[in-house]
């Protein structure tokens, strides 16, 4: 996963993550869309990427905890936002690693866990986003979710081609692994979370409905 985004990060990254000038409207829309509205106290957020919507989060709340995989990519939103209360931290994509127990009373993750390489990473995620978040805490998250046969046939398919690839907008850890809407309750049964607010839309991938999450802990 490093070594995927150290290399996109090289490149447009807006082809990868998305317009800059995009970041603060997508975020809004990501909360309205839930009934949501979160202000003050710690934020993390999950794969900042360059730092499209860091800026945005910190104007929001009291902390801003931008996480990412890519040394690469923290570089850039280190460059791209300067408000002093916001802190990057590299993590290493199996977990988030050095953020403690319970510290997030918002949680944000978006364009993020659609690159995952695998199922079990995914869940690995939905697990963390647990751990952190406070008590009374809540995590928005917007997730593909693949749907019927086609779908998981295709994903069957695919999934031995990807891990061939040698571009790194072919690997795994950017084309990722999507679950089923069956396998993503199951997971956030797992994880120990519950979900208060949803929405669907379209999505990028075929065969898949974008599925967005307000969660809290059980």
């Amino acid at each position: 996963m490093r070594r995927t985004w150290d290399a996109l990060a090289a490149g447009e990254t807006a082809v990868y993550v998305g317009d800059p000038a995009g970041g603060a409207e997508e975020l809004a829309s990501l909360f309205g869309r839930l009934g949501g509205d979160p202000r003050g106290g710690s934020c993390v957020e999950v794969g900042c990427g360059p730092g499209r919507m860091t800026r945005a989060l910190a104007e929001r709340f009291d902390e801003v905890v931008a996480l990412d995989v890519s040394p690469a990519m923290l570089e850039q939103a280190r460059a791209n936002v300067s408000a002093p209360n916001v802190r990057f931290q590299l993590v290493s994509g199996e977990r988030l690693d050095g953020i403690d127990d319970g510290i997030a009373d918002t949680l944000v993750c978006y364009l993020v866990l659609q690159h995952l390489p695998g199922g079990r990473v995914v869940r690995s995620y939905l697990r963390e986003f647990a751990r952190v978040l406070a008590s009374g805490g809540e995590a928005y998250v917007q997730i593909p979710v693949l749907r019927g046969f086609v779908g998981r046939s295709r994903r069957a398919l695919r999934t031995p081609l990807v891990q061939l690839a040698r571009r790194p907008d072919h690997h795994a850890a950017f084309r990722g692994y999507r679950l089923t809407r069956t396998e993503l309750e199951r997971a956030l049964d797992d994880a120990g979370l519950r979900t208060t607010a949803e929405d669907d839309g379209p999505s990028a991938y075929r065969s898949c409905r974008d599925r967005f999450l307000r969660l809290a802990r059980r």
